[in-house]
């Protein structure tokens, strides 16, 4: 076993070649852009340069940030983590039978104690920015829009940090051992069912928000700075709800001269980016 601080940031025991050893967020290089499909009365997202970041209890997903487990731990973890947790050594048997026996039973009692989940707020993005079903699901049908992050500037590290940035893993296998394997990783797996989104996601531990808007019914609104340098593209349907209030951002607020607002069309997996219209007479991305 290693150090309790390095358990820690990992799984509740560490063991090599159980236990993971590299997490999301040095496993994968960050693709130069990223993207976020907005509904459109999210474009005051734009104009406030605050973006939102989603507690667990906004999923629809039950299984968001505590995906499932099989055991507590196999016999041997089990004794590990009494040895570790300083157990008197003439109970170590009795309770390790009572976790042998009772598997279920210990690992919702683990689950229930669990607050990390609970402690941090999300921000979903994704690398493909002409998905059908998230322009449907996430932009209001195409009424909506979808912002372009350029992850490669220096400016982005302020929406990266402080907190995590990773792509998501997608499997329906549950995670082997609550001890062993069950640790930070869980926050970036998902069922298959949502590899659709093909999501990179920032954590942040909710306590480091400063703008918290808290509404009279409903959960709070963790808000985070939006800075418009790393914006480097707007893509719109058609469809667009929005598509006058974004070209008249792009043209009168200083802010925002640098960013492109372009059509984008969808042949199943081809992405077309349109000709943009925008006053400005900006190029689409190349």
């Amino acid at each position: 076993m290693v150090s309790s601080a390095t358990a820690n940031r990992q799984s509740v025991l560490v063991i090599p070649g159980t236990s993971p050893d590299i997490f999301p967020w040095d496993k994968y290089p960050v693709p130069p852009t990223l993207y976020k499909y907005l509904r459109p009365e999210r474009f005051e997202d734009l104009t406030k340069c605050l973006i939102r970041f989603s507690q667990r209890q906004v999923f629809e997903d039950e299984f968001e940030l505590k995906p499932e487990v099989k055991c507590f731990g196999t016999p041997d973890e089990i004794a590990k983590y009494m040895e570790h947790e300083q157990v008197p050594v003439e109970i170590r048997e009795s309770v390790s039978k009572g976790f042998l026996e009772r598997p279920e039973r210990f690992i919702e009692l683990a689950s229930s104690h669990l607050t990390a989940p609970d402690e941090y707020g999300v921000l979903c993005l994704t690398e493909s920015p002409g998905s059908d079903r998230m322009w449907k699901e996430y932009a209001n049908n195409g009424e909506g829009f979808v912002v372009a992050f350029d992850t490669s500037i220096p400016e982005f590290e302020s929406l990266r940090k402080p907190g995590r940035l990773g792509k998501v893993e997608y499997s329906d296998e549950p995670f082997s051992s609550f001890l062993t394997t069950y640790g930070p990783n869980t926050f970036f797996r998902k069922r298959t069912q949502y590899q659709f989104e093909a999501e990179w996601r920032r954590l942040r531990a909710l306590k480091r928000f400063s703008h918290v808007m808290r509404p009279k019914m409903g959960l709070p609104i963790y808000l985070a700075p939006l800075n418009p340098k790393y914006i480097c593209e707007i893509l719109i349907r058609t469809s667009c709800s929005v598509e006058w209030q974004l070209r008249s951002l792009v043209s009168i607020d200083a802010r925002y001269r640098h960013v492109p607002v372009n059509f984008i069309k969808t042949h199943s997996a081809k992405v077309v980016l349109g000709r943009s219209i925008s006053k400005l007479g900006h190029q689409p991305a190349k």
